[in-house]
């Protein structure tokens, strides 16, 4: 229906968001240790309108997540050039220090990973962003079962 998929594990519960449409919209993989990955996309033309590339959109998608006020200190762990589905692909891993609030300040610091790709399809006119927002629980070796999902992907 949305022209697009990409394989999960079976122990994943799938999710749409209720706003979704073709055009724009966004899906949750449910892992049963509670780890998510997202599949997320919007219509090309107006992301173009301000980042001509996928790399491009993913700088500034991490730069924005670290202007964050629930954000202390980032640091890049690993940024590759993928191909997927034959586009370029910018798969960025980032530690980020998330700092929850507390009625009196600052409450407590807590490191998280976060696991992305960007990629634009002109063949669909849409871009997609793959992300995984990783809790301190999650299995050392996500990163590389979210990778090994995304190589399955396909946007057209």
């Amino acid at each position: 229906m949305y022209r697009f998929s990409i394989d999960y594990p079976p122990v994943c519960r799938f999710e749409f968001n209720p706003k979704t449409r073709r055009e724009k919209g966004d899906i949750v993989l449910h892992f049963p240790d509670k780890e998510k990955v997202f599949v997320s996309w919007g219509q090309l033309a107006v992301v173009l309108k301000k980042h001509q590339t996928a790399k491009e959109f993913a700088d500034y998608s991490l730069k924005s997540m670290g202007k964050s006020r629930s954000v202390g200190k980032s640091e890049k762990l690993q940024a590759t050039t993928l191909k997927v589905n034959s586009h370029d692909a910018f798969y960025n891993k980032v530690r980020f220090q998330e700092q929850s609030p507390t009625l009196f300040g600052k409450g407590r610091t807590t490191d998280r990973i976060t696991c992305s790709v960007h990629l634009f399809c002109e063949k669909s006119s849409r871009y997609f962003v793959i992300y995984a927002l990783l809790s301190q629980k999650a299995p050392e070796d996500f990163d590389q079962l979210f990778l090994r999902m995304v190589e399955t992907f396909r946007c057209h």
